[in-house]
């Protein structure tokens, strides 16, 4: 297909689960490494076209961060400051989800599929500032699926260094509970230079990851990777103690992991720096269970919050390109 006979490019990317910072302590002379999941359901979606000038329609907010990503998109490559995008679905900002890097991925590869430039995903996120800390979100975008990255040396990017199909079955109840949002990438890159955890944390997450996480994944014991996912993210969480005021990011945070562990999830934890809490559950019917009992748990304790099932992602975002 050549560069004119592209019209129109409609994609759907995942959201992400951010399992937690693998190592805080940058004592091997990497900082950070990640663990999350891509999934499905609570994705931006968008529709590109060329126009005559740079026109984006959708929500404020949205619209007015497109905007700018598509600024920097066409000044980097040199492109035609003239694109129309249409916001059509929406990921909520600063819950955990990982808005900021799925928005900048869709409008990126639009913007240059359009114009016929070749950028892979990672070369994308790079050059739009994303992956300082994490790659969790870039990969999640490519490929989908449970996402382990080895970190940051040198300044390079994030490497992939385990990537699983997820199982199917394996579902999430989330809750994001009407309370202050979590960090903005501002506020996020300055606290992240001044956050160290001790050696013995990481030691103690790596374990836990390389030879509970990772087999129970590929075995399929929802058990098992339930109980590791827990573990980790309270280790995860006492090394974000100092930092977030607590294992968790608030009481309310807290308050309805626990209840969810308690009423059946087989593991269950904060996304990122919240507000966003997630329980695991296997199939309908336990997810089913799970909400009707968590519902319950809001409205006696008078918690207001935003509660939704999800599934896995493992095919990354769905790019149409419309000749």
């Amino acid at each position: 297909m050549s560069k004119r006979d592209i019209l129109r490019i409609h994609i759907k990317t995942p959201s992400r689960l951010h399992f937690g910072i693998i190592d805080l302590s940058r004592s091997l002379g990497r900082s950070y490494g990640s663990v999350g999941l891509a999934i499905e359901g609570l994705g931006y979606e968008i529709l590109a076209e060329k126009g005559e000038e740079l026109k984006v329609l959708g929500p404020e907010k949205d619209a007015e961060q497109a905007r700018k990503i598509a600024e920097k998109v066409t000044q980097i490559y040199n492109i035609p400051h003239q694109v129309k995008i249409n916001i059509l679905k929406r990921i909520p900002m600063h819950v955990g989800l990982g808005s900021t890097t799925q928005l900048t991925l869709a409008v990126a590869t639009a913007i240059t599929k359009l114009y016929g430039v070749k950028a892979s995903s990672v070369e994308l996120a790079e050059k739009m500032g994303r992956g300082k800390n994490s790659g969790v979100g870039t990969y999640a975008f490519m490929n989908g699926g449970f996402i382990v990255d080895g970190g940051i040396k040198g300044g390079r990017f994030p490497p992939l260094i385990f990537r699983h199909n997820f199982p199917e079955e394996w579902h999430f109840v989330i809750v994001t509970p009407e309370i202050e949002r979590g960090l903005d990438e501002k506020t996020e890159e300055g606290l992240f230079k001044r956050i160290t955890a001790s050696t013995d944390i990481a030691r103690k997450i790596c374990h836990s990851i390389v030879m509970k996480m990772l087999p129970s994944i590929v075995e399929r014991d929802i058990e098992s990777f339930g109980k590791v996912l827990t573990e980790v993210q309270r280790l995860v969480g006492e090394a974000f103690s100092p930092y977030q005021g607590g294992v968790f990011g608030s009481q309310v945070a807290s308050d309805i992991v626990n209840r969810m562990l308690e009423d059946g999830a087989y593991g269950a934890g904060q996304s990122s720096w919240g507000p966003t809490v997630y329980g695991l559950v296997e199939g309908k019917a336990q997810e089913k269970e799970l909400e009707e009992k968590i519902l319950d748990f809001l409205k006696g304790k008078n918690y207001k919050a935003s509660l939704r099932m999800v599934e896995p992602n493992n095919e990354g975002a769905k790019v149409k390109i419309e000749g």
